[in-house]
C-alpha cells in the first residue's frame, strides 16, 4: 500500500459466538472493560466486532499479532498505532449497524459513516452547526428523507476531517466541506489547521452515508474492502 492509497474496510456486524469470542480474546485490557461498560448487548458486540477487527486489519499491514498491537492516544484522544517504526494510520468509524475502518501507509486519514435519520429535523441542525450555504444546501432538498441524506453526507465528511486532523468536533462542523473545495488553512471556526485535507465520499449501504480524509492536498484512490471475520482456533 502506498501513501496515496487508503483502504476502506466495511465490517459486518458478526454474530457467532466462537466469532465473537475470538475477537474479544485480542482486544487489550481497556478495550475489554469499555465493551463491558455497554448495558446494551447488541452494542457490546458491535465495539467487539468493530474493534477486534480494527486490530487484525492493522496486523494484516503490520506483520504482528492481533493481540499484540498497542494504540496511544493523540492530543484529542484520536487512538494511533503506538509502534514507533510503523507508518500505519488507521481510524473507526461506525453507526448503527455498521462499521467502517480506514488505513493508510501515512497520511493522517479519518472516516465516518453517518446512517441516514429521515425524522431528525435537519434543516434546524444544519443551521446550528453547518456554514449558511451548507445549511441552506440542505433545506432546498426535495424532500425530508433527501434532506435527511444530505445532512448525513456533509456531517460524515465534516466528521472524517475532524478525525483525520485531531480537532473538535464543534470547530469541525463549521469548516465547508461541500465539493470540491478543499479546507483552508485559518477556517471559520477560528482554528488554526496546519495542512491541508482531502475528503472524498466512499460507498455506503443502503441507509448511510460514509467519507474519508487525508491529511495534504496530494490525489488518492480510496479502495473499498469488506472485512471478514478470521476463523477462530479449533
Amino acid at each position: 500500500m502506498s501513501a496515496d492509497e487508503v483502504q476502506v474496510w466495511l465490517v459486518p456486524d458478526e454474530r457467532s459466538d466462537r466469532v465473537l469470542a475470538h475477537l474479544l480474546g485480542v482486544l487489550d485490557a481497556g478495550e475489554r472493560q469499555r465493551a463491558a461498560a455497554y448495558r446494551s448487548a447488541d452494542d457490546r458486540r458491535r465495539f467487539v466486532v468493530a474493534h477486534g477487527a480494527v486490530r487484525h486489519i492493522v496486523a494484516g499491514r503490520t506483520g504482528a499479532a492481533a493481540a499484540e498491537i498497542r494504540f496511544v492516544r493523540g492530543p484529542h484522544g484520536k487512538p494511533e498505532v503506538a509502534d514507533p517504526g510503523s507508518c500505519v494510520q488507521v481510524n473507526l468509524s461506525h453507526s448503527g449497524d455498521v462499521a467502517m475502518v480506514a488505513v493508510t501507509a501515512g497520511r493522517r486519514v479519518g472516516v465516518d459513516v453517518q446512517r441516514i435519520v429521515p425524522g431528525l429535523d435537519t434543516v434546524a441542525m444544519a443551521r446550528r452547526y453547518f456554514p449558511a450555504e451548507e445549511a441552506e444546501f440542505v433545506r432546498a432538498a426535495a424532500d425530508p428523507v433527501a434532506r435527511a441524506a444530505r445532512f448525513a453526507r456533509l456531517w460524515s465528511r465534516k466528521e472524517a476531517l475532524v478525525k483525520a486532523h485531531g480537532g473538535r468536533l464543534t470547530q469541525g462542523l463549521r469548516v465547508p466541506v461541500t465539493p470540491p473545495v478543499a479546507p483552508p488553512g485559518n477556517t471559520p471556526a477560528g482554528d488554526a489547521w496546519p495542512a491541508g485535507y482531502r475528503i472524498t465520499d466512499v460507498p455506503a449501504p443502503p441507509g448511510y452515508r460514509a467519507a474519508v480524509a487525508l491529511s495534504g492536498l496530494a490525489d488518492y484512490r480510496v479502495t473499498p474492502r469488506r472485512w471478514a471475520s478470521p476463523a477462530p482456533p479449533p
